[in-house]
């Protein structure tokens, strides 16, 4: 189930009501979020344990072996068995090994999400996707399991830096672009402002109808569901050598830059190459206008091709990709030789990106 609204503390208080009273209740936080989730709990007049709220580092660098041996720890250590309810409150990393911890403690305790980030609210918090990274490697370890509950708020955008809510609008491009018509109109124009939570709520809801839509058709991920990794072979790429360097980009950053390569890449096979080639003007010029450049020279593709070969889609030596042609019509499993993509991240390089 998944709620949207503005008082998440009544919807939170009124869920909990209806779960079992021998439920023990943990809540995950980053250091971010913390204060958020103690106001919350204080907000919904919880009574929480602090024995049963527990604090990670900020980011993909909670993403890792370690930090889910402190949760599994942690929960071990609070008493939580397998009737436990572990509340996400973070962003799309916290989600992430929140859920990844909850699927795989005790071979599963029930979890909920309370997404805190643009980034979590439309992508990480929905769809039952958790992971871990594999040193540099996204997502290499993790599991499928659904939330019982999502809470989606567009009043804690509030709480957002402009950079972390441009992190979010990526996905939201993405998506535009999955759907085509006025959801591929909206993302071509201005970001709403925070305070505007009718328009919000509007966005929000539409991005969850179309991730939740494609999940539903396909929950592990043997087909329709690769398209919602549009941008995100070359994006990850990006964000893993980012990394290497010592100079880590955000993973919207990387998405929407992968978004443009990605589209460039489909100009090489398209049926219409006119009209891929104008939807890859419009999201070139929509990226430059929003985020700053992702420089990399020739002497970095070898590298990037390395994280590529490395893409969970691919198979045997195949690279695998999902493509957009139009807004609204993508394709997944999408062969391209790696000499194609070395020339169009050749192409890019004097692009500043």
């Amino acid at each position: 189930m998944i709620w949207t609204g503005l008082d998440i503390a009544t919807a939170v208080t009124e869920a909990l009501a209806k779960r079992p009273s021998s439920q023990s209740i943990y809540f995950l936080c980053s250091t971010d979020t913390e204060s958020l989730c103690h106001e919350l709990i204080h907000t919904a007049e919880l009574g929480v344990d602090p024995k049963h709220i527990f604090t990670v580092p900020n980011g993909e660098i909670a993403k890792n072996l370690h930090t889910a041996e402190t949760i599994f720890q942690w929960l071990q250590g609070s008493g939580a068995m397998r009737n436990a309810l572990l509340i996400n409150v973070g962003g799309g990393a916290l989600c992430d090994v929140g859920g990844f911890c909850a699927a795989t403690y005790m071979r599963g305790i029930t979890y909920w999400n309370i997404p805190t980030t643009l980034l979590a609210m439309v992508d990480a918090s929905v769809g039952g996707k958790n992971g871990i990274n594999l040193g540099h490697h996204k997502n290499y370890i993790g599991t499928f399991q659904q939330p019982e509950r999502v809470f989606v708020s567009p009043h804690w955008l509030n709480t957002l830096p402009h950079t972390e809510l441009l992190s979010g609008w990526a996905e939201v491009i993405k998506h535009g672009v999955l759907s085509g018509g006025k959801q591929f109109q909206q993302i071509l124009k201005p970001i709403p402002a925070v305070t505007d939570h009718q328009t919000w709520s509007g966005i929000l809801t539409w991005n969850i109808k179309v991730k939740s839509r494609i999940v539903e058709a396909d929950f592990t991920e043997q087909g329709e569901r690769k398209l919602l990794n549009l941008g995100h072979t070359i994006g990850h790429a990006l964000e893993s050598w980012s990394h290497d360097q010592q100079s880590p980009i955000a993973h919207g950053n990387a998405v929407a830059w992968g978004l443009v390569l990605e589209t460039a890449l489909a100009c090489t096979c398209a049926e219409a190459p006119q009209e891929t080639e104008a939807l890859y003007q419009s999201l070139k010029q929509l990226v430059q206008s929003l985020y700053p450049p992702i420089k990399y020279g020739n002497m970095d593709i070898p590298s990037l091709m390395e994280y590529i070969r490395a893409d969970k889609k691919n198979q045997d030596e195949s690279l695998l990709f999902s493509l957009a042609f139009t807004p609204g019509n993508c394709k997944y499993n999408c062969e391209i030789s790696a000499e194609t993509v070395v020339q169009i991240l050749q192409d890019h390089v004097d692009d500043g990106h």
